[in-house]
């Protein structure tokens, strides 16, 4: 069985055996061209994916930090800057509109978060965003305008007023509320860092079988050149060198030079000739 399998892989043309050699040649740069291409494809594709998560992030980021900067200017106009009811009427739907804004954004945040090896790091953010919403609802219900009403009536000297419960209450919430939207963004991007491992890993197995390949082409390289010269070259020097002694000086065509395959048949035909011209 080995026999036949020996027989089947063995080469018996020299032809053949540099056709081979060539032919190798090119299915190995074939190969590491491939690879490359399918490993650059991914580092590509995984590059998209990071930019897309980070810019994602950026945007979600602007838009709580948008939302809590209008809604705070809202409640500093109905509480601070505003004297009557019809103050919170005149900014209490733009208000509204950025307590929804805030709150879809950080949802959104939040289920995204789930997704990565942090997906606690945003509960924070949601209660402190809840709690902020909640004092904004107060307001905009008339609550809090009530219980000043109230504290005075129980109390003539009482000193609560919006204005009081702006800065000792929703101040506060709207600086944790700031304070961990600065966070997300922050953390956002360390989230990132298995993403960024993965695609430098990614690009080195895109460059690695190029490495090989020329490893493995130079070795090819090096045998099909030592091939070329043992094996063509040199018996062809000396069959010419033999022929040209003969020729010139009658000096006998040397039989024992060693050759193979097309070269062996040649010499062999050369002195075939040789002994038909004595």
């Amino acid at each position: 069985m080995f026999g036949w399998i020996k027989k089947i892989l063995t080469i018996d043309s020299m032809r053949r055996r540099i056709t081979t050699a060539f032919l190798s040649i090119i299915l190995l740069l074939f190969f590491a061209g491939a690879m490359s291409l399918f490993e650059l494809e991914r580092v590509s594709h995984d590059t998209e994916e990071i930019l897309l998560a980070s810019k994602q992030n950026v945007d979600l980021a602007g838009e709580m930090i948008s939302a809590l900067k209008e809604q705070d200017d809202a409640m500093i106009h109905m509480a601070v800057v505003g004297e009557s009811i019809s103050d919170i009427q005149l900014y209490g739907q733009q208000c509204r509109e950025s307590i929804e804004r805030l709150q879809s954004a950080t949802k959104i945040a939040h289920e995204r978060m789930q997704l990565t090896e942090n997906p606690t790091s945003l509960d924070s953010l949601v209660l402190f965003t809840t709690r902020i919403n909640g004092l904004a609802n107060d307001f905009l219900s008339g609550n809090i305008h009530r219980t000043a009403i109230d504290a005075r009536m129980i109390d003539s000297m009482s000193t609560f007023t919006t204005q009081l419960w702006y800065l000792e209450s929703y101040k506060p919430e709207y600086m944790h509320v700031s304070d961990q939207i600065t966070k997300y963004m922050t953390g956002s991007q360390s989230t990132l860092g298995p993403d960024v491992n993965r695609l430098s890993h990614t690009a080195r197995r895109a460059v690695t079988p190029v490495f090989i390949s020329l490893a493995v082409m130079f070795v090819v390289v090096l045998m099909f050149y030592y091939f070329i010269r043992g094996y063509v070259i040199t018996p062809i020097e000396r069959i010419n060198r033999c022929l040209g002694d003969y020729l010139a000086y009658k000096v006998p065509f040397d039989s024992n030079i060693p050759c193979r395959d097309e070269l062996l048949t040649l010499r062999d035909r050369i002195i075939a000739l040789i002994s038909k011209l004595r």
